[in-house]
């Protein structure tokens, strides 16, 4: 069971990657099953994720496997803080799309402004800013996701990215892929010269 997870977080891993939605060795990909959280290690490139750069955790924080002396992703209690509030989800992307990053870098939330925005995601609200891999970001982010309607799928993080969270990580990964596309139309509707 744990295997077919993994595999599953190293396809979309690459995906994402391969769609431009996070360089370097940025973002981060967890599942939940059961008692357990699945989480990509830290510092490695989502281009490059094998299935040993998969770690298993428990809901403590608690190594439960790690190949190689590997460290969780410093976003991990970013992860579970979702999960923690939204108990119909099992999955959680956070990565780094250009253009939601650019509209957060500027204080703004994505206008939800395309008939399929409007249909499947209804809004993404924009966390304040924190830290990357702090407490006080997990702590932000924890309680717009608290307070926001259960449609709520995707929130963008000031100067940071995005964290999409849905039941199947297709469903995820399909979210953000629609939040990154709405945000650049929204661009370049903006910045048409008509």
């Amino acid at each position: 069971m744990l295997e077919k997870v993994k595999k599953e977080i190293v396809k979309y891993s690459r995906l994402l990657y391969e769609r431009g939605l996070v360089g370097a060795a940025g973002g981060n990909v967890s599942m939940k099953i059961n008692n357990y959280i699945l989480i990509t290690a830290g510092g490695k490139s989502l281009r490059d994720v094998e299935l040993e750069d998969i770690l298993v955790l428990n809901e403590n924080i608690e190594i439960i496997e790690a190949k190689l002396q590997k460290k969780p992703s410093k976003e991990t209690v970013l992860h579970i803080s979702i999960y923690q509030v939204r108990n119909d989800i099992d999955s959680v992307i956070h990565v780094h799309p250009i253009y939601v990053t650019g509209y957060s870098v500027r204080g703004k939330q994505i206008p939800i402004i395309t008939a399929s925005s409007r249909l499947k995601l209804k809004e993404v609200p924009l966390v304040g800013y924190a830290d990357p891999g702090s407490s006080e970001l997990a702590a932000l982010v924890k309680n717009c996701v608290k307070e926001s309607p259960g449609y709520v799928n995707a929130v963008a993080l000031t100067s940071h990215g995005l964290i999409a969270f849905a039941k199947g990580l297709s469903t995820c990964f399909d979210i953000t892929e629609l939040v990154e596309e709405t945000a650049k139309i929204a661009f370049i509707s903006e910045n048409l010269k008509i």
